[in-house]
């Protein structure tokens, strides 16, 4: 190669801008138009993708707490639901009343938890649909629910009352349908 037909770095980009000058006259438009062409196509892409990210963002947090937050009512409804003793005695207060059958009895935390073990065996569940849940007095909570089993159907109702700082279930019942 010869030292003649080494370009710098400023004679190729003097030849490309001529280069650009001549391709944008020869479709009728300047230099400075093409590149405002391209810069407004560029900040249009950009302010979309910004709006969409800021929309993303909004949507996300606008989720509500509660459902990303399990909590013992939560858990007591997840336990009623699959029938499950041993997920639900964990939130039995020391003494629980349970009535089944139109009797009512307090048990023992320990003989809760058999009680429970007990129904569920016989009245495998097969579904639970919670219609009404409130607040009590000093945070306490309460569940109103229909649950279908291999036993009948039963109106359940829980109550879960505040304690310290917890929730603790301290009364269940199974009413016939």
């Amino acid at each position: 190669m010869k030292p003649s037909m080494i370009k710098t770095a400023r004679e190729i980009q003097r030849g490309s801008i001529s280069q650009a000058a001549a391709a944008a006259t020869t479709t009728g438009q300047a230099p400075v138009e093409k590149a405002k062409q391209y810069w407004t196509r560029f900040m249009y892409v950009l302010s979309i993708l910004v709006l969409g990210g800021i929309v993303t963002m909004v949507s996300l947090s606008a989720r509500p707490l509660k459902s990303m937050v399990q909590g013992p009512f939560e858990d007591v409804v997840s336990a009623i639901k699959q029938g499950d003793a041993g997920n639900l005695s964990r939130y039995l207060d020391n003494t629980v009343e349970i009535n089944m059958g139109g009797r009512s009895t307090s048990y023992s935390k320990a003989q809760a938890e058999i009680i429970l073990k007990d129904f569920f065996s016989k009245n495998q569940v097969k579904s639970f649909e919670l219609l009404h849940q409130g607040e009590a007095g000093g945070g306490s909570r309460y569940g109103i629910g229909n649950m279908v089993t291999g036993g009948g159907s039963f109106r359940t109702s829980f109550f879960l009352q505040k304690k310290g700082s917890s929730l603790v279930l301290n009364e269940l019942r199974f009413e016939s349908k």
